[in-house]
């Protein structure tokens, strides 16, 4: 439940700049309902992602950290494919979205700087080399 509060609150400023991003609708409600399921699957669906990274043996040496990079770039494929199949389902043409690839470049942007902002306040992080302490709480 703290996961999903977590990345539900990380999720509404990452919908904004995703809403301002987008080709919209016109509706700013509606721009921000597409921008919002995306970046919600980021951050919770990537959430998940990492956690089964974490769960690599020897992802915290030099070579687990270009698996994790690489592991990053795989899920936010499936992030954003995960978003583009809800918003399908909403009834939003997906085809004017930016291409699948842009998704892991996308993820993996965002871990470097949400391990950036963890690094920031002396938190473990990618950069430090020690695995983040609620997401290994998680893994177990």
């Amino acid at each position: 439940m703290k996961a999903l509060t977590r990345n539900t609150l990380l999720a509404i400023p990452l919908a904004l700049l995703l809403a301002a991003v987008l080709p919209g609708h016109g509706a700013f409600g509606w721009d921000f309902l597409d921008g919002f399921t995306l970046a919600f699957s980021f951050t919770y669906v990537g959430h998940l992602v990492e956690v089964l990274l974490l769960k690599i043996p020897g992802i915290e040496t030099p070579g687990g950290k270009i698996v994790r990079v690489f592991g990053w770039f795989a899920g936010g494929l499936w992030c954003y494919e995960l978003g583009r199949w809800a918003l399908l389902l909403y009834g939003r043409n997906t085809g004017e979205l930016p291409p699948l690839m842009w998704g892991g470049v996308f993820f993996v942007g965002l871990e470097f700087v949400v391990h950036g902002l963890l690094q920031a306040s002396g938190k473990p992080n990618f950069y430090s080399g020690q695995l983040v302490a609620s997401e290994t709480t998680a893994a177990r």
